[in-house]
């Protein structure tokens, strides 16, 4: 499960190294998404489709809905479990439809269970380089915003200990490939993780504090 990241880079143009399409530098769409330490679910985001930049709503809406009105956030769309996405109808169509998605990222945080509550660590790639999370989108249809998910697998031995799953994270030199619909491609579990403070729990918190190793 990926419950929370951070996306935020010295600086947007930092994007640029990895992806054929440059960073939009447009007011517009800077305004329109959400870049920081603690990106959390229904925020609006940036992500890298085959067409392009995205300024895309974290949680997919299903392909039925027809009106703003009947978007809900009482179900955790914000990821997708690899096992079953090309079965849940929500994630379905975007599947069926090569629908693919890159959400960059610099890490993400999870929560282990420590006693009586939940210590959240941060994970990050062991280079210092950002992170790729495979996921699906949606487009922008009829006054809906666009959107995604992340897609979810089991943990590998070193991250099972402080979750049983754990986004897709692709590998740099694989990300057209993974956009294009291909399956053979590799995936990375190369990473560093460390406690970090409680801060985090709160969406409303933001700031380079909540990854800094406790």
């Amino acid at each position: 499960m990926c419950g929370r990241f951070a996306n935020q880079q010295e600086n947007n143009e930092a994007w640029n190294a990895y992806f054929d399409v440059p960073f939009p530098d447009d007011a517009d769409f800077l305004h329109s998404v959400t870049i920081g330490y603690n990106i959390a679910p229904t925020q609006m985001i940036p992500i890298i489709t085959k067409d392009g930049w995205l300024a895309a709503r974290w949680g997919m809406i299903g392909s039925w809905v027809k009106d703003a009105s009947e978007i809900s956030s009482k179900f955790a769309t914000f990821n997708a479990r690899s096992e079953t996405v090309s079965e849940k109808a929500t994630f379905r169509s975007a599947w069926n439809r090569g629908q693919r998605c890159v959400i960059p990222a610099v890490g993400y945080y999870e929560w282990k269970k420590e006693g009586q509550s939940k210590q959240p660590y941060f994970i990050k790639p062991t280079q210092h380089a950002p992170m790729f999370l495979g996921g699906l989108y949606e487009p922008h249809r009829n006054g809906i915003p666009a959107s995604c998910t992340i897609i979810t697998h089991t943990a590998s031995k070193v991250l099972s200990p402080i979750h049983p799953r754990t986004p897709t994270m692709i590998h740099p030199k694989d990300i057209s490939k993974w956009l294009e619909g291909s399956e053979d491609l590799q995936t990375t579990s190369e990473v560093n993780f460390a406690p970090v403070s409680s801060a985090v729990n709160n969406a409303k918190n933001d700031g380079p504090e909540l990854i800094n190793p406790l």
